[in-house]
Order: structure tokens, then sequence, then C-alpha cells
């Protein structure tokens, strides 16, 4: 069994609703956040219905600069439910300027992590919110409510976890740090999550998997977007218990065109990092790492002979199209997700 100690040293539902989309189900728990899971909570939020859905994202990859509590999954989330997030660089929010960040760096001031004007205002609020002792859990809640987000969007902790990165020329980096101020040029050592042993999952998260009827491990990086989620006290253990209803969508398309040149970025961060806990970066790789909290694995269709590798770490393995970013349409991974095909009227 996939046990916390082995993650710390690794350290018939859908049918037509009003919209002609999907039903609702009792309950569905998306884990992770980012670029990948952005493309896929608002597909899932309208097929299922928006008071259906509950997402956690990681909180391991927040950082602070500038005084300021940034929270990129959670934002990423957030933005891509309001219908605010540019898709085209897959972060931040649209019709965005920069002039914030342009005057800082002429001052001198670190620039490498770039924050449009628009999106300075949620981190002001949040940053005000937690000051004057809210947790993250209730920030994020008002932002929610306040960006019109209808889903439930849970921080994965309201304590801090930090994901550290141990380069091979011996440096100690945040996952921030090496993927965007680096640019993942740096090789990796190795890779751990300062404060996951203290941290404790937020308010809400472990009730909404024990009561979820789907459970989603969305396609994010399997090391940094997802094992701290996995690492925190009772997670996988409620994973492993509800097994046969938690799928996973992998973050892999080995035989896809290699995107943009952040997308490029983000897959060679990924494979470092799951080298460096000893797993190909592959879609059965993934089903390695999730075999013991994972019942079904879904794979681009475009990656022949994956399906095999995949069954063999013992997740069911279910070919879609997992191609959102370049136009795919959803209904083949609706279908493998909610084990039925979608209905349009």
């Amino acid at each position: 069994m996939m046990s916390r100690a082995t993650l710390t040293n690794w350290t018939g539902l859908a049918g037509t609703g009003p919209d002609g989309m999907g039903t609702d189900v009792a309950g569905i728990v998306g884990l992770g956040g980012g670029r990948g899971p952005a493309r896929l909570w608002p597909v899932l939020a309208r097929a299922a219905g928006p008071g259906s859905l509950t997402v956690v994202a990681g909180t391991a990859g927040d950082l602070r600069l500038h005084g300021l509590r940034i929270c990129p999954d959670l934002d990423t989330t957030l933005y891509a439910l309001s219908g605010r997030l540019d898709r085209g660089r897959g972060w931040g929010v649209r019709d965005e300027s920069f002039r914030a960040m342009t005057a800082l760096g002429e001052l001198g001031g670190e620039a490498w992590f770039r924050l449009g004007d628009l999106d300075l205002a949620t981190h002001l609020y949040r940053t005000g919110l937690l000051t004057g002792g809210s947790t993250l859990t209730e920030a994020t809640a008002r932002l929610a409510t306040a960006l019109g987000v209808r889903v439930r969007v849970l921080p994965m902790s309201d304590q801090d976890v930090t994901t550290r990165i141990t380069t091979t020329d011996g440096r100690l980096l945040t996952y921030q740090e090496y993927l965007v101020r680096e640019q993942a040029a740096p090789g990796v050592r190795g890779v751990r999550f300062a404060g996951i042993g203290t941290a404790a999952p937020a308010a809400g998260v472990l009730a909404a998997i024990d009561s979820a009827d789907l459970i989603v491990l969305g396609p994010a990086d399997p090391v940094a977007g997802m094992l701290p989620i996995l690492g925190l006290p009772g997670v996988t253990q409620a994973l492993e218990q509800r097994r046969d209803r938690v799928v996973a969508v992998s973050p892999v398309v080995a035989a896809a065109p290699g995107g943009d040149e952040a997308e490029r970025r983000r897959g060679e961060a990924r494979a470092a990092l799951l080298a460096a806990i000893n797993l190909p970066d592959s879609a059965s790789g993934v089903a390695r790492l999730y075999r013991d909290i994972c019942g079904r694995l879904i794979y681009d269709r475009a990656d022949r002979g994956e399906g095999a590798r995949i069954e063999a770490q013992g997740p069911r393995a279910v070919a879609a199209d997992l191609g959102l970013e370049r136009g795919a349409s959803p209904d083949s991974l609706l279908a493998a997700l909610l084990g039925g095909p979608v209905i349009r009227s």
C-alpha cells in the first residue's frame, strides 16, 4: 500500500442534464491545481454541475514575494473556474498588463516571477485577509465568492508546506525558483516537502473525499503538484479505502507535440522530478506512483502501448483524447471520467 512513509521517502454517472452535457453527480472531488487541471475543472463543472464539484489545490508551490502570499495553483484554479484565465499563457488573468513588474524591475527589484497588474489585486486581497487573521481556506472562499466561482475550492492545507528541490550543483530551491527563475535548467538530485510532517488537511478536505462518488486526480505534475496533497495525514489512507472511485488523468502525453516554450519547460521539470523519485516520465510511470490509490488511469489514446504498461501497475487503463489545449473535444475525456457517453441535445 502507498503509506505516508513511502510518500515521504519519495519526497455509470453521466446522463443528460439541463445543458445536455450530463447530470448532477452527488459529489466529485478533484485534486490538483495548475495549468493541466485548470483545463479540466471547468469542463467537469459544466458537465456534472458546479455544485457537485469540490477542487482541492496544492499549496506547496506557494511563495512569499514583495510581502505578498502568492498561491499559483489556487489562483489558476480560481481564474479558470471564473472564466478569467488567460488561456494562451495558461496562467494569470486575460487582457493583463505588467506595468508594475516592469517598473519594479527598473527600480532593481525582483521581477523574475511575473505578476500581472490585475493579478496583483488577488494577492493584495488575500494577504490582507491572512494578516487580519483569516485562514487560507477562509481567504480562498472569500476570493471564490468575489470572483463568482460556484465550485467549492479548497487549499490542501492552512499550514505552510514548501517544495524544496536539491539541485546537482548543490543549491536548495523552491519549486517556483526552480521552474520560473532557473527555467528548470539545473539537474535535480532530490525533492522534499518542508512542513509536511506538521501540516494537516484543510477543513473539509477529508470529509469531501469521504463522501465523494468520484475522485479525480487531475493532470498536475505528479511530484510537485500531487505528492504534497497525498502526503498530508489521512489523505492517502482515505483514497486507498475508496480506490474503486478514484480515477487519475495522466499529465504525460508522450505522443503529443511539444507545445509552447512554457509547456515544454514544465514537461522537462516534470520528467526531472519523476526521475528524482526513480520513475519514468510516462503515463505508466504515473500509474506506478498512484497504483495503490487509483482504480482507473486515463491516458492519451495516441500513446500506443501504454495501456498494457499501465495495467501492469494495477490501475485499469482507459484511453481518451487528452489534448484539450490543442482543441480536442472534451467529450472523450468526460466519457472516460464519468463512465458513459456524453449526451448533447
